[in-house]
């Protein structure tokens, strides 16, 4: 995952959903985003097109190696 320029690497299992992830290393200062403030644009590097962050990473069909770009617009 990258997100202004941070680089993650991380493990995560198929079902759990992406937003999840997201809110947990927000919480742990992982990566910058408020969520309920800010809006949030999740782009797979691998299939080239946007991802909805309410999926689960298998429903979203990302899979290992794959890289998450995690764009947040300010409101």
């Amino acid at each position: 995952m990258m997100n202004s320029g941070i680089v993650l690497d991380i493990m995560v299992k198929p079902e759990q959903r992406i937003k999840d992830i997201l809110k947990v290393l927000e919480e742990n200062g992982r990566i910058i985003y408020r969520s309920g403030r800010d809006n949030l644009y999740i782009r797979s590097w691998r299939k080239g097109n946007f991802v909805n962050p309410y999926l689960t990473f298998k429903q979203a069909e990302i899979f290992s190696g794959d890289i998450l770009y995690i764009d947040v617009e300010e409101e």
